[in-house]
């Protein structure tokens, strides 16, 4: 009998580690297409920004344009952790599934908050970001926004209104292992607008970009 129960416990033990298996490998490829979704999404954006950035007045919502049947208002770009991400203009579950998404606000009224699943070619390295950090906005119109990163906190999955308080100029977020929690990253405004095509090169922060989340 005791025999009998050691090979059912071997085999309990197997069959928990083929499960952790196959859920690792379609972690992977979850994190991959979504990864690639970005990509593809992220090219059709920049094709539609302006070769010489236009407008000067920035007031109220964000331009929108339509790429593969979906909303962006821009991208984000932070340059420490090799990225440049498009944003598509309203979340949905749908949406967060491909590109990270614009979740209130507007880069002219210094409110702009983004969110993004935790894969690792999206928000999944938010918690890397250190104090000081540059972030990088750009609309379709082609005009960059600078900020740095000036505050770094968890929250509650569901305080959305803590989420949504404070003074502060742009925010991201992602879900924490699990979900239970929320990273929030805080930034401040530098002041500094630029466009597109200066330093740093949106067009050079694309392939660097692809390439960085690759080899990672």
């Amino acid at each position: 009998m005791k025999k009998i129960s050691g090979y059912i416990y071997i085999a309990i033990g197997a069959l928990l580690i083929i499960i952790a298996a196959v859920i690792v490998k379609n972690n992977f490829d979850e994190n991959a297409k979504a990864g690639a979704a970005s990509d593809e999404l992220l090219q059709g954006v920049i094709e539609q920004m302006p070769e010489v950035a236009i407008g000067t007045h920035f007031k109220g919502a964000m331009p929108i344009a339509d790429v593969d049947g979906r909303s962006f208002v821009g991208t984000v770009q932070i340059p420490s952790l090799g990225l440049i991400l498009p944003i598509q203009d309203q979340w949905s579950k749908e949406n967060a599934k491909v590109a990270i998404c614009r979740y209130s606000g507007s880069v002219y009224e210094n409110d702009l908050i983004v969110c993004g699943h935790n894969y690792v070619e999206h928000f999944g390295r938010l918690p890397e970001l250190e104090i000081g950090s540059d972030v990088i906005v750009t609309d379709m119109n082609g005009i960059s926004f600078h900020f740095v990163v000036s505050n770094i906190e968890t929250l509650g999955a569901y305080d959305t209104e803590k989420m949504e308080s404070g003074q502060w100029d742009f925010t991201m977020f992602t879900c924490t292992v699990g979900g239970s929690n929320r990273v929030t990253v805080r930034c401040e405004a530098t002041g500094e607008v630029t466009d597109a095509g200066s330093e740093p090169d949106i067009l050079k922060a694309v392939e660097e970009s692809k390439h960085i989340r690759k080899t990672n």
